[in-house]
């Protein structure tokens, strides 16, 4: 599967069609967490056989789809054993890929019956297994994916849809048409059985191009009326016979864009090209046109050749040269992002080269400024896009080889930027060593705050955080701070506390330490954090988010784990940011639904990640007690050939670091510890709730038959309670009519018996619809 890309976003409402949609979340499903083997299958389960109209189409797309059913291996469908042996690839041929995960459909049955072994017929029992070695294909409360639930899902394409018998009916009658149907038109209104079943109407543009693509398919698709309707509409409105002509004739034409409605069937295509996989290989065997060479995707594939060998030499060029270089190839191809084929995962340098261009003009100029403030204004305003752009770059190719490539593209263009504008702010923090200090302050913490900590949040993934929460309605107010020296967690992490004042210098910063004021011990995670709980503060730690203490004031809570995958990982570190950041962005709003009015999120470091490593610059080892990659202990008075600093919790230890962006160990591709605005600058977000802020929990439910009595907890009465199959869309309320809570903290809701055993949950929403808390349930469960 897909890794994740810095910028981008995996969220299926953003998908152009019901398959990518499926496809997405089949993606989402197999992912594993750090350290968990990745799993060996997806089991779809489908026990009212809902879902079979998608088969052909999935069969076409997923070379590693597997269906339940009669043994015939060339359609890919066998019985369980058959399908356990292509999992455990014990078979002569016939299953995926090494490194790709087959997904296993299962028609007729459902994921309780592989739950329960002692029930389960005796023909299923091979699949028994794979759902501890794999993974199965579920909605989050369990249950298996129904069409109309992952049709209105906010986890699946999250259409509204009105819910009786008759729409429930045209919707599976339509299936394999709504599959290939962009959604955009199917966004904003109600959809019922009349919009479904208009769907099965012809349209002859889309018609045309399932034909080219897999004309036996389309063929058998259709009756010999319909068929017959199909080659009279292609007549009329294209002057082409289906009966008399080819599939290869109609790509010709395809290409060449003729009058009459040909280019109108050019641009169905080219907005959805995943969806006609099949008219992409047709058009391999059209010979190359000089009218329009873009339809063309031998003219692609010689273009990204060419693009790939140009790129080969960029790094053996002066750095000017290196710029002016991608500058120029960015003009040739760039125009090739808006082709077909890159939708279609056939132009992958062209996409990376995008970036590249944005970090080769940014790099051309380094960082100055006459002072320490404004080099850290210059870098804040626009310097660290260049950085942005740098990872940007690095997690946009997949292939070992465009990989390898990128990243020494990257290493060439980022590395002479980065470290002269590390060599002037190194200048200028040794000209001024006070106002380095002094510029490390922790700002104050408001009342009924929740400060969350991020191990490592560099300022340009501050700023990507930054807007991810903006885009999920928050109000966001972005600053900054000056890390102290050396940048590493044990020096930086207290100055991010609620009680920094309270530590000191040790006189020997071997492991870069302060001690407690009070205790003389060092400043563990673990005592700075009984020493905030010693001060009143809510200490969350690094658990899921969870109500706020009561009479808490503060709290403290930590996400995230940059830092630790960066030492871990290296360059590797970009493919997971963007997952990341999402799950931070997850963690603070999660904060917020707990009953937090802001969250504060700081963090202790940035960090310098270079593909191919930083310079090693060369320090003897009788000169320092202890040498971390970008600084050391100096020992006693030792003189030393690289720039040294006072240590931020002692100024009278000397700290050593490389110059640049040199590192005293080869081959490092993540550090920090050094000088360097990466390292120094660090990010500092205020979140809040956008308007007015009331606050609201529920506190219990409880459930008699089909009616539930609900207490909440609320500073304004007027707050109303409702209860979702999907908390976030309210027309997926099953309540007569949503509550006001009132002065008695207090509201019952009715549920028709239809929804009895039904997922849902109970959602607090403000004057204005504002979502102050949310709590799962199952309607009608004992209580």
């Amino acid at each position: 599967m897909s890794p994740s890309k810095v910028g981008t976003r995996g969220l299926a409402r953003g998908t152009q069609s019901l398959m990518a949609a499926l496809v997405e979340s089949f993606e989402v499903s197999l992912l594993a967490q750090d350290g968990v083997a990745a799993p060996v299958a997806l089991l779809w389960p489908d026990p009212d056989a809902q879902w079979a109209g998608m088969v052909p189409l999935l069969r076409a797309a997923l070379p590693q789809f597997y269906v339940l059913g009669t043994c015939t291996p060339a359609d890919r469908t066998g019985p369980a054993i058959w399908l356990r042996c292509v999992v455990d690839r014990t078979l002569p041929e016939g299953y995926p890929e090494p490194g790709v995960t087959p997904i296993l459909y299962l028609p007729g049955v459902a994921r309780q019956t592989l739950r329960s072994p002692g029930d389960c017929p005796s023909h299923l029992l091979p699949l028994v297994e794979l759902q501890y070695r794999g993974k199965v294909w579920h909605q989050r409360n369990g249950r298996d994916w129904t069409v109309d639930a992952f049709v209105m899902s906010e986890d699946g394409v999250g259409l509204d849809v009105a819910q009786d018998v008759q729409t429930r009916e045209a919707l599976l009658r339509s299936l394999p048409l709504l599959a290939e149907t962009p959604l955009a038109g199917l966004r904003g209104k109600r959809l019922d059985s009349d919009d479904f079943d208009r769907l099965a109407v012809s349209d002859p543009i889309r018609d045309m191009l399932r034909w080219i693509g897999a004309p036996e398919v389309f063929r058998k698709s259709l009756d010999e009326g319909r068929w017959k309707a199909f080659c009279n509409v292609c007549k009329s409105d294209l002057d082409f016979d289906p009966d008399r002509k080819t599939p290869r004739d109609a790509a010709k034409l395809l290409v060449e864009g003729p009058s009459n409605r040909w280019p109108d069937v050019w641009q169905r295509f080219a907005e959805a090209p995943h969806l006609y996989i099949g008219v992409a290989q047709a058009l391999r065997e059209v010979p190359s046109s000089l009218l329009t060479p873009e339809r063309i995707p031998k003219v692609n594939t010689a273009k990204e050749t060419e693009l790939r060998v140009a790129l080969e030499g960029v790094d053996s060029q002066a750095h000017a040269d290196a710029c002016k270089r991608v500058l120029d190839l960015e003009a040739a191809h760039g125009t090739r992002r808006g082709w077909v084929w890159a939708q279609l995962g056939e132009s992958p340098l062209v996409l990376a080269l995008a970036p590249l261009a944005d970090l080769a003009s940014r790099a051309r100029s380094a960082v100055g400024g006459a002072s320490l403030e404004e080099a850290v204004d210059g870098y804040i305003r626009d310097a660290w896009k260049c950085d942005k752009a740098a990872l940007v770059a690095l997690s946009s190719v997949q292939s070992p080889a465009d990989v390898a490539l990128v990243r020494k593209v990257v290493h060439a263009l980022h590395l002479p930027w980065s470290d002269s504008s590390a060599r002037r702010f190194q200048g200028l923090v040794s000209a001024d060593e006070a106002a380095a200090r002094a510029a490390v302050q922790s700002a104050p913490v408001e009342e009924d705050t929740c400060i969350a900590f991020a191990d490592g949040l560099r300022y340009d993934l501050g700023r990507m955080l930054a807007e991810q929460m903006e885009e999920r309605g928050f109000r966001v107010s972005l600053g900054h701070r000056m890390a102290p020296l050396p940048t590493v967690t044990a020096t930086a992490k207290p100055v991010a506390c609620h009680t920094h004042v309270r530590f000191k210098g040790s006189g020997s910063p071997a492991d870069f330490t302060p001690l407690m004021e009070e205790s003389a011990q060092p400043a563990t995670a673990v005592r700075l954090r009984e020493q905030m709980a010693g001060k009143g503060v809510d200490v969350l730690g690094t658990s899921e988010p969870r109500p706020r203490a009561s009479g808490a004031s503060f709290g403290w809570a930590e996400m995230g784990r940059l830092d630790e995958l960066g030492h871990k990982i290296g360059a590797d570190l970009v493919t997971h940011l963007d997952a990341a950041l999402t799950a931070m962005a997850d963690h603070v709003a999660a904060l917020l639904d707990n009953g937090w009015q802001r969250v504060k999120v700081v963090t202790d470091h940035g960090w310098l990640l270079l593909p191919g490593g930083l310079p090693k610059v060369e320090l003897p080892a009788h000169l320092v007690a202890t040498k971390w990659s970008r600084c050391a202990a100096v020992v006693g008075e030792s003189t030393t050939s690289v720039p040294t600093y006072g240590w931020y919790w002692d100024p009278n230890a000397r700290i050593a670091s490389p110059p640049g962006v040199g590192s005293f160990v080869a081959g490092m591709e993540y550090a920090h510890g050094g000088v360097s605005l990466q390292e120094c600058v660090v990010p500092e977000l205020m979140v809040e709730r956008a308007g007015a802020h009331t606050k609201a929990t529920i506190e219990v439910a409880t459930w008699r038959a089909m009616r539930c009595r609900v207490s909440v907890k609320a500073s304004d009465p007027t707050v109303r309670l409702d209860l979702r199959l999907n908390w976030k869309q309210a027309h997926t309320s099953i309540v007569a009519s949503v509550k006001e809570v009132g002065p008695s903290g207090e509201a019952s809701l009715v549920v028709d018996d239809k929804h009895e055993g039904t997922a849902a949950t109970f959602v607090l929403l403000d004057s204005e619809g504002n979502v102050l808390d949310r709590k799962p349930t199952t309607v009608g469960e004992a209580s």
